[in-house]
């Protein structure tokens, strides 16, 4: 807490997406079905997840630097300060991440069925039917109404934390107890200005921009540098043996494609360190211009001679030493490899296909500028 340039635990930020990531996984059934429709939710999902948690991390870490002032204005000692805070971890990171956890779990839940059904399918709004059913949820339990209709916009499940309520196939045959315009108003109030004013299903978020550890951040969660994120700076990186990548020719780069496993004509896709499928296209059978796709990008930078570290794009993805989201630029990730020969900055977009890689060259003069500009955002792995 000494630092105050520290505004986020890194590891505290990323044991706890780490920990909502599972529940999102678990809720989509990843090791069932996980067709292309699902992969796309569930980036969309670890997004979010990724901005809460350090949301979340920032909150923390203010909140404990403001536990850190007596009630009479000045500094605590060490031993007083822990003893005031003994209990906040528990409550941050064990009881309030147990209900972020269900809540992560089924709105997973709830986005992939909501992508399943037709516009004009019939809906139908259902709780457990348990004494512990909240009354305005069991006042809808029944309610039908098309997937098109407004009414799922903000009544759509989840609807509070620990709302186990879902939908299923209505029938056509249905007799509403209430009006549209009654069954409408009835979660009116009990959500308003709260995060379950949602449909995850639209939205594609779990937790909304109104969330408390959202507003206390003010934003600043989604661009943080490494400093705030209490890493070390490039010349601490170095004082560790670092590997070499070995320069490639073009030819070696042509043959090395072509002997890479194809998912889509010429196209390739390798698994990375966060277990997303990151796509590197080639123009081969597309519109647009050829160095719109990696493969042709990386020939047509050829004066760069980026040809010769191309082949370590599989490295770069499956071993990264960091990993950044730039929420800035449509959620862009930018993976980070510290090499002795410089660092190799591979760019990823929002739909995860890989859009471009350079490298920052050691000792050039911009060096800690480029690297300053990568090493921001939100952190997803180091």
């Amino acid at each position: 807490m000494e630092n105050k340039d520290i505004l986020i635990n890194a590891n505290l930020h990323l044991e706890t997406a780490k920990k909502l990531i599972e529940a999102l996984e678990k809720g989509l059934d990843t090791s069932v079905y996980y067709d292309n429709d699902t992969r796309h939710l569930a980036e969309k999902l670890k997004q979010n997840i990724y901005a809460f948690s350090a949301a979340k991390s920032f909150t923390q870490m203010m909140y404990y630097r403001d536990m850190m002032i007596g009630d009479d204005g000045n500094t605590l000692s060490k031993g007083s300060f822990i003893k005031k805070i003994a209990n906040t971890g528990e409550v941050f990171n064990k009881r309030y991440l147990e209900v972020e956890y269900e809540n992560a779990y089924y709105s997973s839940i709830m986005a992939d069925q909501w992508d399943r059904y037709a516009p004009d399918d019939l809906l139908e709004y259902t709780t457990v039917g348990d004494r512990h059913v909240r009354p305005a949820h069991a006042a809808l339990d029944k309610h039908t109404a098309p997937k098109n209709d407004p009414f799922w916009i903000r009544n759509y499940p989840p609807n509070g934390w620990n709302c186990r309520c879902s939908v299923v196939p209505g029938d056509e045959n249905f007799k509403n107890k209430l009006t549209d315009r009654d069954a409408g108003n009835v979660l009116k109030q009990e959500i308003k200005n709260t995060p379950f004013d949602n449909n995850v299903g639209l939205s594609k978020l779990i937790f909304k921009d109104n969330h408390p550890y959202f507003v206390n951040s003010k934003g600043k969660e989604s661009n943080l540098s490494w400093e705030q994120y209490g890493m070390r700076d490039i010349d601490r990186i170095r004082t560790n043996q670092l590997p070499e990548y070995i320069a490639t020719t073009m030819e070696d780069y042509l043959k090395w494609w072509e002997k890479q496993k194809k998912i889509n004509g010429d196209d390739i896709a390798i698994k990375d360190v966060l277990g997303n499928n990151i796509i590197l296209e080639s123009h081969q059978d597309k519109k647009g211009r050829n160095t719109d796709y990696f493969k042709e990008h990386i020939i047509r930078k050829e004066e760069d001679k980026r040809h010769e570290y191309a082949t370590e794009v599989a490295n770069v993805l499956k071993n990264p030493d960091e990993v950044w989201m730039n929420p800035k630029d449509n959620n862009t990730k930018v993976y980070l490899k510290y090499y002795e020969n410089g660092t190799i900055k591979l760019i990823v977009n929002g739909d995860n296909k890989g859009e471009t890689m350079f490298l920052i060259e050691k000792g050039d003069k911009s060096e800690l500028n480029k690297l300053g500009e990568a090493r921001k955002g939100i952190l997803l792995h180091r």
